[in-house]
């Protein structure tokens, strides 16, 4: 018998593919075949997947026999390093999760707006200076949707404002998936942030290629010139890292290299996501033209046992929450459609939801309204036909959204 290939192909840009919605219907649970040649159950409904998400049965190990390796040789890699926040299971899991729950709370993350609205009319500021004064069009993943996600995570942890640019272009924070980065990539940000942390406990301030670095002569190349740039020194920073030293380092509950566990997932875990989020946000917005009046006249609308054991399981979310049964009329945009926050699957659900989901929703908020609010006549460059998207088999995402501001609006 023939399955279907998964991950699935997109037939048209922006939308998810039409196979989910004809599964929903026919076969919602239903066999497919990997990259790798390996079988797995994809569930593509909303209670299906909810229950899924809740079961203990389920594993998120890479490691446990039957893993639904999506991207190829992802479970070789697991095998290869120390389990993190998003690969374990049990008490471990919630062990780990608890020293980070007080720092991503609603109320958490509310002592975080002012930082990301730095952030973002910082962003706002040099687009102005560089485009809309000169009426140039510029390309806003590039000058917004990529960067300021970055900058805000990177100002949480305690990472030094010099070296995030360095990250996003030499790291696995570049990555669309953490698990997908290359292996030197994560090698590098490991180290990276093994060092930050090591200076936050030593209470000195740590040169990150001193000592102990064995790399190769385009690495060493690469290192003078970040040397040159000023970008190696690790100052003393408060942030999530000094928190976790002080909170959870010193009184026995982590170990160090655990804290450099949780801190890479933190900076890989989401940043490619909501870069996505953002720029899709924008041009659903460009393509329904009565919610982007209404955005345009207040922007601060924003502002609100299925499988055998040693059988993959795949939840398929992103099908989940365009289920008819859950959702009223799902394929529609409608920004003022009411959930309940425990339906959507979008950040996950059960002991894996996503643990910076506020954090998330705070800065999409914060991002758009700030962005409309500044920027009244923000218009679309081009027709939509032409714009270039992620591969179909990758997380959804806009590369480009070249725009324009129209000052007569």
């Amino acid at each position: 018998m023939a399955y279907q290939e998964f991950p699935f192909t997109r037939e048209k840009a922006g939308d998810p593919p039409p196979l989910y919605a004809k599964l929903r219907r026919e076969c919602p649970v239903s066999k497919v075949k990997l990259p790798g040649g390996n079988y797995a159950w994809l569930l593509t409904r909303h209670e299906d997947n909810q229950a899924a998400l809740l079961s203990a049965k389920l594993s998120a190990d890479p490691r446990t026999p039957g893993y639904p390796d999506i991207h190829r040789r992802g479970r070789e890699a697991a095998t290869n390093t120390k389990p993190t926040l998003v690969t374990l299971d049990g008490s471990e899991h919630a062990r780990l999760r608890k020293a980070l729950d007080a720092e991503f709370t609603p109320e958490a993350v509310n002592e975080l707006r002012l930082l990301i609205h730095g952030v973002v009319d910082s962003a706002l500021d040099g687009i102005n200076r560089r485009y809309v004064e000169q009426e140039q069009p510029f390309d806003l993943v590039e000058e917004f949707t990529a960067p300021v996600p970055m900058q805000i995570i990177c100002k949480i942890v305690g990472v030094p404002a010099p070296d995030v640019v360095w990250l996003s272009q030499d790291t696995a924070l570049g990555t669309d998936h953490p698990r997908d980065a290359a292996e030197d990539e994560k090698r590098l940000l490991v180290q990276y942030v093994g060092r930050l942390v090591d200076s936050r406990i030593s209470g000195k301030d740590v040169n990150y290629w001193e000592d102990g670095q064995d790399q190769g002569e385009d690495e060493k190349g690469r290192q003078c010139e970040r040397k040159e740039e000023g970008r190696v020194s690790v100052p003393m920073h408060e942030g999530l890292i000094s928190k976790l030293v002080r909170h959870q380092y010193e009184t026995g509950n982590l170990s160090r290299d655990e804290i450099v566990q949780l801190v890479y997932v933190i900076l890989t875990a989401g940043n490619a996501a909501l870069i996505n989020s953002i720029g899709l946000g924008v041009l659903t917005l460009f393509k329904n033209e009565d919610e982007l009046h209404k955005v345009r006249r207040n922007p601060l609308a924003f502002a609100p046992g299925l499988a055998a054991e040693c059988d993959g399981v795949i939840c398929a979310v992103q099908s989940a929450d365009r289920d008819e049964r859950a959702t009223h009329r799902p394929d529609v945009f409608d920004p003022h459609r009411k959930y309940l926050a425990q339906d959507l699957l979008g950040f996950g659900y059960g002991a894996h939801r996503c643990l910076g989901e506020h954090l998330a929703k705070a800065e999409l908020e914060i991002a758009l309204a700030t962005l409309f609010a500044r920027f009244p006549g923000l218009k679309l460059h081009g027709d939509t036909e032409e714009l270039e998207f992620t591969a179909s088999r990758e997380n959804m995402g806009v590369l480009k959204l070249p725009v324009f501001v129209d000052p007569n609006v």
